[in-house]
């Protein structure tokens, strides 16, 4: 055998349970990050988007995010189909201006008139 020492099963256990306590800590700093970075807009998909990026379930970042504030996401929703409307009452295109369709082009002169 070698000369490298073996740790014994308390070392083992000891270093198990401060790597363990790290993770928690990481995973905590992780879920607090995705909270705060899902919060800063009510765009359609962008929390679905930090769900993602953090490798979460969105339905989870739902449930922090509502036990951090409660109502936040109620008020999202309403803001975004209160833009919705905004949008859809707004006219598009060039009839909202005045014009009326596609521009006239003046013709070719010669054979492509006829």
């Amino acid at each position: 055998m070698t000369d490298t020492p073996v740790k014994t099963i308390k070392e083992l256990r000891e270093a198990s349970e401060a790597s363990e306590a790290q993770a928690k800590k990481d995973k905590a700093a992780l879920l607090d990050a995705a909270v705060t970075e899902a919060m800063t807009s009510t765009a359609y998909g962008h929390l679905s988007a930090v769900a993602r990026e953090a490798g979460i379930a969105a339905q989870y970042l739902r449930t922090l995010i509502e036990d951090k504030e409660p109502g936040w996401l109620d008020r999202a929703a309403e803001e975004r189909e209160a833009a919705k409307a905004e949008r859809a009452s707004k006219p598009k295109g060039r009839a909202a201006k005045g014009g009326g369709g596609r521009a006239a082009r003046p013709r070719k002169s010669g054979a492509a008139a006829a």
